[in-house]
């Protein structure tokens, strides 16, 4: 009898243990991270940070187009000042983002570590969302130093966790960043959180 509580109990720690270890993310360090921010009405713009190096970069995954200003009237009449203005500030809301490249400190790398190392299992389900007509559609890429890749699509409700990781990096982006255009474009994705 003595022998079967023994091993009832191994088995009851085993099993708490496993339980324990499936909410946790194996102990891999990530070497490079990818958030991409998808605004509805606003350029789409995208991070990378590579922890073994060091830096991150900011850029847009898509080219710089934007419309062209409203034809003039059917009877030939010019826009009114008033329709150019609505078109130059338009533009000035929606400017060209200038790729940039910056060197991460140590501390920076925690910041970001400090976040991304809390997740759980549970943080990296991305199952069952509903997509948002509009808003801040959100992407993150994790690659681990054993070479395992995780990516996470939570659209446009990223829980708690994903959010903070965001807010993070979005913060060192806005902290470093020296572009003019780049800060209007930064502050309209920071506005979507």
């Amino acid at each position: 009898m003595k022998d079967f509580i023994s091993l009832l109990c191994c088995l009851l720690i085993l099993s708490c243990t496993k339980k324990n270890d499936e909410n946790k993310i194996e102990s891999y360090n990530p070497i490079l991270l990818k958030i991409g921010y998808y605004p509805t009405f606003h350029l789409p713009a995208e991070t990378i940070v590579n922890f073994n190096e060091r830096y991150l970069i900011f850029y847009s995954p898509a080219s710089y187009s934007p419309p062209p200003p409203p034809p003039p009237k059917e009877n030939g009449e010019e826009r009114s000042i008033e329709e150019e203005n609505d078109y130059k500030k338009y533009l000035n809301e929606r400017p060209e983002l200038k790729p940039f490249k910056i060197k991460l400190s140590k501390n920076d790398i925690k910041r970001i570590l400090r976040v991304s190392e809390s997740f759980k299992s549970t943080d990296f389900n991305d199952k069952d969302i509903k997509p948002a007509f509009d808003g801040m559609t959100t992407n993150i890429i994790i690659l681990y130093s054993d070479g395992k890749l995780i990516q996470i699509n939570p659209m446009n409700s990223p829980n708690e966790k994903q959010r903070a990781l965001y807010r993070e990096v979005l913060a060192l982006l806005i902290e470093k960043n020296t572009n003019k255009n780049d800060s209007v474009i930064l502050q309209k994705i920071k506005g979507y959180y």
